[in-house]
C-alpha cells in the first residue's frame, strides 16, 4: 500500500491521524504520520494494509475487553 493510498483511506474514514492511531492501539499519531509521509515513508505492514482495506470496505471492529 502506498503512503497516498493509506492517507486517502484514512481521510475517507473521516479520521485524524490521532483517531486512527487510537483505533489501531498505536501509542502516537506519529506512527500514522510515518506511513503517510511523502519522503522516506515507513512501509505499511501487510496486516495493516488488510485492516485498512477492510475499514475502507465498511468493516468496523467490535470493542475488545
Amino acid at each position: 500500500m502506498t503512503p497516498a493510498t493509506f492517507k486517502e483511506i484514512r481521510l475517507r474514514l473521516g479520521m485524524t491521524q490521532a483517531e486512527l492511531a487510537a483505533l489501531l492501539d498505536y501509542g502516537s499519531p506519529m506512527r500514522i504520520s510515518e506511513f503517510e509521509r511523502e519522503t522516506n515513508p515507513r512501509p505499511v505492514p501487510r496486516l495493516l494494509t488488510l485492516v485498512m482495506q477492510a475499514l475502507d470496505s465498511g468493516w468496523r471492529p467490535t470493542k475488545l475487553e
